[in-house]
């Protein structure tokens, strides 16, 4: 119950932050897409269920303020919770690399789911524009974000639940072992 209501209120705070103070921000037109980072987080860090409900809040809080039909950003939000969720198995606290792979890959994703429900099914099939000169730079500015973001989650994470840090503390003195 703790991490869903870490999560909510997570969800919320990088929401205001992502309309409000990293408006200001924005780089070659894009704004760094912080709910997906959240959202991708969440699913590798806690699993499917917790990824897709970091997803639906997400979702919920972008459809209620700026759509007029709820349902599509929940539905790509958690959709992009659950997959990242199925790569739970993969998710090793002192590797960097996996979590940067899924934030690019869950804001591609969501780049082309959006640009699918939005703008495909309107006629509009420039697709190769939209990859970059929005998709791209967003993907990359998401992530430069997101490491950091990634990081403090990680760390709220270990305050949380000590045992997993303990735990990791001797997995990686054994793989130091097996090195020597």
């Amino acid at each position: 119950m703790r991490r869903y209501i870490y999560l909510l209120l997570l969800n919320i705070i990088c929401f205001v932050l992502q309309t409000t103070l990293f408006r200001h921000f924005h780089l070659g037109g894009v704004t760094p897409n912080i709910l997906i980072m959240i959202t991708a987080a969440s699913g590798l860090m806690y699993g499917r269920r917790l990824g897709m409900f970091s997803g639906v809040i997400g979702g919920l809080l972008v459809d209620s303020m700026f759509n007029t039909v709820i349902g599509l950003m929940i539905l790509i939000y958690a959709f992009i919770g659950y997959v990242n969720g199925m790569a739970n198995k993969l998710y090793f606290k002192d590797k960097l690399y996996i979590p940067v792979v899924t934030i690019v890959l869950s804001d591609m994703a969501y780049g082309t789911l959006y640009y699918g429900c939005r703008f495909m099914l309107r006629g509009r099939m420039d697709f190769l524009f939209y990859l970059m000169h929005v998709m791209i730079p967003e993907a990359v500015y998401t992530t430069i974000v997101g490491v950091l973001i990634y990081m403090v989650m990680r760390r709220i994470k270990e305050h949380f639940n000590p045992e997993e840090k303990v735990a990791l503390e001797e997995h990686i003195e054994m793989d130091r072992e097996k090195i020597i």
